[in-house]
């Protein structure tokens, strides 16, 4: 069990993928086909620049189902990188303080599988629970549904 330094802060989904943890690993970090897979279902994404290295980072922006742009440019910035076990970043939308987290992707061996654990940690508890109530844990399983199906498309 990953221990959680601020539970009273932070948001965790867990995942287990029928593949072994390199090549979860290497479909998560591969920047040529992050496009395909990341964000809710009926929303598509497209990068702006991609970075992937600490200190870089991944700037995207989401279109509605209509085409319509989200609004604002999500910034993800790099903080530390750990090959096949750990992806730390700071994620928020551009100019926006207010909206930043703190997301902590661990990659762990679960026998032929791979378990991944996302901890998303926010500033403060009232941050937490609006993200919550406004769909955030929805918005990121879709995406871990969407990279599912892109990870077995890989592992066929």
């Amino acid at each position: 069990m990953t221990a959680i330094e601020h539970p009273e802060r932070t948001l965790v989904i867990e995942r287990t993928f029928d593949a072994p943890r390199e090549l979860v690993y290497a479909a998560w970090t591969d920047g040529a086909n992050i496009d395909k897979w990341w964000g809710p279902s009926m929303m598509t994404t497209k990068t702006v620049d991609r970075d992937f290295s600490v200190g870089g980072a991944w700037r995207y922006e989401m279109f509605m189902p209509d085409g319509k742009n989200m609004g604002k440019i999500v910034e993800n910035h790099y903080v530390e990188i750990v090959p096949n076990e750990k992806v730390v970043w700071n994620e928020q939308l551009a100019g926006d303080d207010s909206s930043r987290v703190n997301i902590t992707l661990l990659f762990e061996n679960a026998g032929e599988e791979t378990k991944l654990t996302m901890l998303i940690l926010h500033d403060t508890i009232e941050q937490r629970d609006t993200n919550e109530t406004s769909g955030m844990l929805m918005g990121f399983n879709m995406t871990l549904d969407s990279f599912t199906e892109y990870l077995s498309a890989q592992s066929s």
